[in-house]
């Protein structure tokens, strides 16, 4: 691996050098001259003043100003000022601002211009995420980026910005799970078929913290630290960003699959009250086509509407001017939701439940316990937050800024039924007629980011800033025993907690030059993990142990033993250099590479090279390389959990502890050396085409291979291995570098826009991703050990989770119809098959199967919203309005409580939900 990387580092080195020189100076060169000698570009002409602002009248600061058909240009200044020595002969400047249409300006015969800039309601909206040179639309970009506004996410009628983007972007997927481990708490995604760590999310720019814990049940996202994209509210996002390619060289480690950057809301005046209100009213059933022998596609609950998940959101955003330039944005934010259940209809097995029917009918009318109480589909979440950005203008040079938040959110799930007849978890004397678990959990995120950005001499743009982010999880179970206490025990626990933090501390500089930008930069990054004990109870082995052989921990939820307690933290240093050149017009060239050093395993390179070429004026051909990489995560290297229980396809109890891979017994063992950086290389091509002021289209091909991916190795035999003997481990899952793999795929987005007589508009968008991933090899890191077992493990239900477990293909066709009263949108989103390698049945000779891939669907959504006046307005949303399920399992597992995958699935099993949204603009 050193090695390619040798070679990597060499080739980029020489890209960048080369590109550098196409434009007419290398960068070492220009470094040198910039920072201690300045430039100057002379241009006989005139010079023209003016000012940029936007529609209330607040200065646009570092807006981009060129005359047109020429590289001359400049930016204004933060009071929104800008001079331009300009071309005698120059008649037209053209502005550009992130967030606002492109605008041209008759220069003719005028020295001093004011500029008013109107927001957002172009086709193409500017960006600078991915690059830092001039903005450029989607369309005008060397690596593609998807642009969705605040409206675009609101139309969505989803109840938060995770499933908002699931429904807008084809490459991002995310679904919600209901009895999963911790996956219930953050939705698992994923953007271009990779894994949720592999996502790097950046908030107004700046890196935030990913959450501190995974989920270790069998399942997509499983041992992966994805980010909470819900802990940040809709009120406070002005966009959000999603750039679809690698960028690691740009912005660090785990932008291997892209990276989402959500622009927070910075209007220094008016506001908005948005009230959402929606419930499922829907009739869950077998499979849709009821074609399943097993199955006789009725409906599971009969004819009749369910109606759950009650939701209940309100937001509230306000600007506040801060001085004669400078604003506060804030946004309070209120959320909760009912959970919702999908269970099947329980049948009675011995050995789990009673097979007496009258001991049967008992347990399904004495209070205490519910049969059908599991919750399958999603849990109760109540949150809040406050999020504010705020910026002001210190002098005609720098500005301050600052932004952060917090959020706040209680979920309470629930776990399968305890029986009373199994014994190893049954405390009659607190429940003699059962239990349900509840497992209650409570999810702190914070952050906060404070800089300044500001011009230094000869034009160079400096931006500084630090910030500090962290996440908390608190971990409860009640209505609950420690069955090894017998009737000690109590039915209340705390079981632990999780902790991740990080400080930044960032400096870029950058400088135009006409048709080029060059940056530089560093980032210092501290981290760390802590995890702490639950309760003594919660972990005890209490005296009925090895006397009744009863199970240890808090059922539901096995608390954290005082030997997982601990605080790990490494430190992160890393540089980069880019350049980005219009060579011509029509040709644009840029290249990065950085260098990042980490205390814990050492340094990695990354880099990358893009290019975009225009074949006519509306037709351009783009492509980029680069290799990119992922730092294990702190949480990857040091949890465990030693109390940690699964169950074996009997029902019994399987203790199966979770040892970090600094463990010395492990290492000793397993031959394990610790955990290397997964790598990759992405090479994307692709066609870009505004065929005309109403019609685009971008087609993007992406191939990414991925080495020594980091997965969790489970289920290994402890009592093969001397290390362990008296230990009580049945069996052991570690971390460690598993296999390669190569996600190959295409991305199709074409958009029709035109607006109409009078204020009416149409809007038609056909976006689609397509994407297939494969096993290639084991990891050159993995154990020596585990290499003789190449085709088990590439066989794995993990590594399938992994290829196959999020849909292949996601296809969304929107049409969006407005009038100055009455808005019309039809989404239909078409998500491919997925596989669930334990949705095993039984046929008719007895024999064990593996049920067929789950069958594309499509669902339908539809909203029509009502202007009533310019500040308010109302829309009912009804999303999936045909009904429409994943398949189901052929055989319901756990004793027919799981009817539908509990480890993968497209789009959630909620069912059709309806939906009210109250709207109020203020000024």
């Amino acid at each position: 691996m050193r090695e390619k990387l040798h070679h990597y580092t060499k080739q980029v080195i020489f890209n960048i050098v080369n590109v550098s020189q196409e434009c007419g100076v290398s960068l070492i060169a220009l470094s040198l001259v910039f920072v201690f000698f300045g430039f100057t570009n002379d241009i006989q002409g005139q010079t023209i003043n003016g000012t940029v602002k936007n529609n209330s009248g607040q200065p646009l600061s570092f807006a981009s100003i060129i005359v047109k058909g020429t590289s001359v240009g400049t930016t204004t200044d933060f009071n929104g000022k800008f001079s331009l020595n300009i071309p005698t002969d120059a008649k037209v400047l053209v502005v550009n601002y992130v967030g606002y249409e492109r605008t041209e300006v008759d220069i003719a015969g005028k020295l001093k211009i004011n500029i008013v800039l109107k927001e957002g309601v172009s086709m193409h909206s500017l960006t600078i995420i991915g690059s830092r040179g001039k903005p450029r639309s989607d369309v005008d970009r060397p690596d593609p980026v998807d642009i969705i506004s605040i409206k675009d996410l609101n139309n969505t009628a989803q109840a938060d910005v995770g499933q908002a983007l699931h429904y807008t972007t084809p490459s991002f997927s995310a679904v919600k799970f209901g009895i999963n481990d911790l996956a219930p708490l953050v939705d698992p995604a994923s953007l271009r078929g990779l894994a949720p760590d592999q996502i790097l999310l950046l908030v107004n720019g700046k890196r935030r913290h990913k959450v501190s814990f995974f989920s270790l049940n069998n399942g997509i996202g499983k041992g992966q630290l994805g980010n909470d994209i819900n802990a940040i509210p809709s009120g406070a996002i002005k966009r959000v960003e999603v750039l679809r390619d690698g960028a690691a060289a740009q912005y660090g480690s785990d932008a291997i699959a892209g990276v989402i950057n959500m622009q927070l809301n910075d209007a220094r005046s008016g506001g908005s009250v948005r009230m959402y209100l929606g419930t499922a009213f829907t009739k869950p059933k077998y499979d849709d086509e009821g074609d399943n022998s097993d199955l006789d596609g009725d409906p599971i609950y009969g004819d009749d509407m369910i109606t759950d998940g009650e939701t209940f959101s309100t937001s509230v955003n306000f600007g506040n001017e801060w001085g004669d330039d400078g604003f506060i944005n804030t946004t309070l934010s209120f959320t909760e939701a009912e959970a919702y259940d999908r269970s099947g209809t329980y049948t009675h097995s011995a050995g789990w439940y009673s097979s007496n029917d009258s001991i049967e009918a008992a347990l399904l009318t004495i209070n205490g316990i519910d049969l059908d109480r599991a919750v399958l589909g999603g849990p109760k979440n109540t949150n809040g937050g406050i999020f504010i950005n705020a910026g002001k203008a210190m002098n005609d040079k720098w500005n301050f800024y600052a932004f952060g938040g917090v959020t706040k959110k209680e979920i309470v799930g629930g776990v399968f039924s305890r029986s009373p007849t199994r014994t190893t978890r049954s405390v009659l004397e607190i429940f003699p007629n059962g239990y349900n678990p509840e497992v209650p959990s409570e999810l702190t995120d914070a952050q906060f980011v404070s800089g300044a950005k500001g011009e230094i001499g000869n034009d160079w743009i400096l931006d500084v800033s630090t910030g500090h982010g962290h996440n908390d999880l608190q971990l409860f179970a009640r209505n609950t025993v420690n069955p090894s206490m017998g009737s000690a025990s109590p039915t209340q626990f705390f079981t632990g907690a999780l902790n991740v933090s990080q400080t930044l501390i960032n400096a870029d500089a950058s400088k135009s030059l006409g048709n080029t930008t060059i940056a530089f930069g560093t980032e210092m990054r501290w981290e760390s993990f802590e995890q702490s004990q639950g309760q003594i109870e919660s972990w005890l082995a209490g005296p009925l142990a090895d006397s009744l052989d009863k199970d240890v921990g808090s059922a539901g939820r096995e608390g954290f033993t005082d030997r997982t307690e601990g605080r790990w933290t490494r430190r992160n240093t890393g540089i980069y250099a880019e350049v980005e050149c219009d060579i011509t017009e029509a040709f644009l060239m840029g290249g990065a590479i950085r260098i990042e050093d980490y205390s814990d395993f050492g340094s990695d390179v990354s880099f990358k090279a893009a290019t975009r070429y225009w074949l006519t004026e509306k037709v351009g051909i783009r492509a980029s390389a680069n290799r990119s990489f992922r730092a294990p995560a702190l949480a990857q290297v040091h949890y465990s959990n030693f109390s940690q229980i699964a169950f074996d396809n009997a029902g019994n109890s399987v203790v199966t502890p979770f040892l970090p891979s600094r463990d010395v017994l492990a290492q000793e063992a397993f031959g394990l050396s610790g955990l290397e950086p997964e790598s990759s290389f992405d090479l994307a091509a692709g066609v870009t085409a505004q065929l005309n002021q109403n019609f685009s289209l971008t087609a993007d091909f992406y191939n990414i291979t991925i080495d020594d991916r980091i997965m969790v190795i489970g289920g290994i035999d402890a009592t093969a291995f001397p290390q362990f003997n008296g230990s009580s481990f049945d069996e052991i899952d570690i971390f460690a570098n598993l296999i390669n793999t190569t996600t190959t795929g295409f991305d199709f987005v074409a958009h029709y826009k035109k607006f109409l007589k009078e204020e009416n508009s149409i809007d038609v968008t056909l976006a689609a991703n397509f994407n297939t991933t494969t096993a290639d090899d084991l990891s050159d890191e993995i154990p020596d050990l585990f290499k003789n077992d190449k085709e088990e493990i590439l066989e794995s239900n993990d590594v399938i989770y992994l290829i196959e477990g999020t849909p292949k293909q996601k296809i969304i066709l929107t049409g969006n119809y407005r009038t100055k009263s009455v808005g019309l949108l039809v989404r239909f989103t078409q998500f491919g098959e997925v596989t669930d390698p334990q949705a095993i049945y039984e046929d008719s000779n007895g024999n064990d199967q593996q049920q067929d891939p789950y069958s594309a669907k499509i669902i339908t959504d539809l909203a029509v919203t009502g202007f009533l006046t310019d500040m308010f307005s109302i829309s009912l949303g009804i999303n999936n309005i045909f009904d429409v399920y994943p398949e189901m399992l052929i055989d319901p597992q756990t004793r027919g409580e799981v009817i539908y995958s509990r480890r993968t699935n497209q789009f959630g099993t909620q069912g059709r939900f309806a939906s009210l949204t109250l709207t109020y603009d203020f000024k």
